[in-house]
């Protein structure tokens, strides 16, 4: 019997052979090759969701800020987000030729706004505008008021040199509903400043939500405000004794009102 002589390169050219007949290249067998998923973060989704709502150019400039809390009465972490655009504001102005007029009253307009984040829901509201000078972006703060089992948001803006409290309160688990709204100082850096203090306190007939009573108060850093930046100022105010307002809450109409 004679046996044939394989050689090297026979060899070679046989394993070659049996590699093209067995592969499981993608492009050969048309198998689509799956892309790693990768999870957007909540700073790029909110980014991208405060552009897309606003209408928001990628040129502008403006600054945004998120606020977490417990604010309705799941589990769930939710969250505010305040977004302001000064830039724009000012860019307004000078579109509109009123550039001496609106500095001088501070660019006021909707310029400043705020979302809602609903945890469980995975959902942004609308953005809510606040009427405000741009010169100070909102200020956010939260208390159980209308409810002792979630919290409520408490929105601080300036009007110039004036600051108000705007008190927010969950509306059905998922949306936000005003409910009550007050100044907190006015003619800061003058001579003749006013100074509000907002305090809750419980209800005399046994309610869930807190009463707000104002009380009459001082401004006691008032000689700061006319010192640098009127936005920058933070107000210092103490309580005196006499209420000038008391204001309890409706439920049926879902609404602050005087006693």
């Amino acid at each position: 019997m004679k046996y044939s002589i394989v050689t090297p390169a026979a060899i070679a050219a046989l394993i070659l052979s049996m590699m093209s007949c067995t592969g499981t290249d993608p492009e050969e067998t048309g198998t689509p090759v799956k892309e790693p998923v990768v999870a957007e973060s909540f700073e790029t989704r909110t980014k991208r969701e405060i552009e897309a709502k606003l209408q928001i150019p990628a040129t502008e400039k403006y600054t945004w800020k998120v606020y977490r809390e417990y604010i309705n009465s799941d589990t769930i972490k939710d969250a505010i987000v305040t977004v302001n655009r000064l830039s724009f504001a000012i860019d307004d102005a000078i579109r509109r030729n009123k550039t001496a007029k609106s500095a001088e009253l501070g660019y006021m307009g909707n310029y400043n706004f705020f979302m809602y984040y609903d945890g469980a829901l995975d959902k942004y509201s609308v953005p809510i505008p606040v009427p405000s000078t741009p010169g100070r972006p909102l200020d956010v703060t939260f208390e159980s008021v209308t409810s002792p089992t979630r919290k409520d948001v408490l929105i601080d803006y300036r009007i110039r040199n004036m600051g108000s409290r705007a008190y927010f309160a969950v509306l059905n688990e998922s949306d936000l509903l005003l409910v009550f709204r007050w100044n907190r100082f006015d003619f800061a850096g003058t001579t003749t400043p006013k100074a509000l203090l907002h305090s809750l306190e419980d209800n005399a007939e046994g309610g869930a939500a807190k009463d707000i009573l104002i009380y009459e108060s001082e401004l006691d850093n008032n000689a700061d405000a006319g010192v640098g930046d009127i936005y920058d100022f933070v107000p210092v105010i103490t309580k005196k004794k006499k209420v000038l307002q008391h204001f309890v809450y409706e439920p049926r109409a879902a609404k602050y009102r005087l006693k």
